[in-house]
């Protein structure tokens, strides 16, 4: 029984084709079995390609063509094999000559390549001028997932400082602003997945919905002063529960004034807790591990 083969493309007829291409056979020459038709995703995201499993249908005019071909591999390696073998002299002139090549050098100036291709890349990620296309984009985009998440809202953009200020409106502000804003900073995060794939250049925006992001800062100020006097009453560390990145700024940025303080995010991952703690204390000791008692 012959052994299929795997084709992958963007779609079916794509994956048949490539399979055609490769093995030099029309389409009805194959035995074809669909394993996935693969799915295009949600704007350009999470796209799966098609697989198909085949294999070269078995007949009695393939199994007499496939005969002579095996044989005239074997007709025309002999000729090569006494080809390259009496000129000898030929080929110890060649190692003499190849025993000075400056292979070596070739090869330590490779990493150094490779570091100019990276110092190369970095002025692409500098951040884009915003073009009324890109602001359309990121309206159009926003819209067509708040449709899908059944939060049908308006949205209001404009640019300031070269960055998009995406401001969200309507009856469902409240259901995306709950819990912390949690909702609103994913759908901010996908947002700038699904922008990062359309336009190559770096592009800034902030997605608010009502008044959510200016009430959230100064709650977080006003949080960090209160635990700040409370560590310096009681000399114990203070934690406010993990944040994003941004969320942490604000909080270092509103302490870094007072020096009788200190403030350290700790933890792993995009979220992190932030210690408030005085001077020389904040890391604390390790404990000594415990003994345990043997039961005699």
């Amino acid at each position: 029984m012959a052994t299929k083969l795997e084709f992958k493309g963007k779609d079916v007829d794509q994956a048949i084709t490539n399979a055609c291409e490769k093995l030099g056979v029309h389409r009805e020459d194959l035995d074809i079995e669909i394993r996935s038709t693969g799915s295009s995703g949600i704007f350009g995201l999470c796209r799966k390609e098609a697989s198909v499993l085949v294999c070269k249908k078995s007949n009695g005019k393939d199994a007499t063509a496939e005969g002579p071909p095996s044989l005239e591999p074997e007709k025309d390696i002999a000729p090569v094999e006494t080809k390259e073998a009496p000129p000898e002299d030929e080929t110890a002139g060649n190692e003499e000559k190849s025993k000075p090549s400056p292979s070596p050098p070739a090869q330590k100036k490779k990493p150094a390549d490779k570091k100019k291709v990276k110092r190369d890349k970095r002025p692409q990620e500098q951040e884009a001028a915003l073009t009324p296309e890109i602001l359309e984009q990121i309206k159009n985009d926003l819209s067509q997932t708040l449709i899908l998440m059944n939060f049908p809202s308006e949205i209001a953009v404009e640019e300031e400082n070269n960055k998009a200020l995406v401001r969200i409106s309507g009856d469902h502000v409240e259901s995306l602003t709950a819990n912390d804003g949690q909702i609103l900073d994913s759908l901010q995060y996908l947002l700038r997945k699904i922008i990062g794939k359309k336009f190559p250049e770096k592009i800034m925006f902030t997605i608010d919905a009502g008044n959510f992001r200016e009430t959230r800062r100064k709650e977080l100020q006003d949080l960090a002063l209160k635990l700040a006097e409370e560590v310096k009453v009681t000399e114990k560390t203070r934690t406010i529960p993990p944040l994003n990145p941004s969320e942490r700024r604000i909080v270092h940025l509103v302490l870094q004034e007072d020096k009788t303080i200190r403030s350290r995010s700790v933890g792993d991952g995009l979220f992190k807790k932030i210690l408030i703690y005085l001077p020389g204390k904040g890391r604390g000791r390790k404990r000594p591990p415990r003994r345990r008692s043997r039961n005699n």
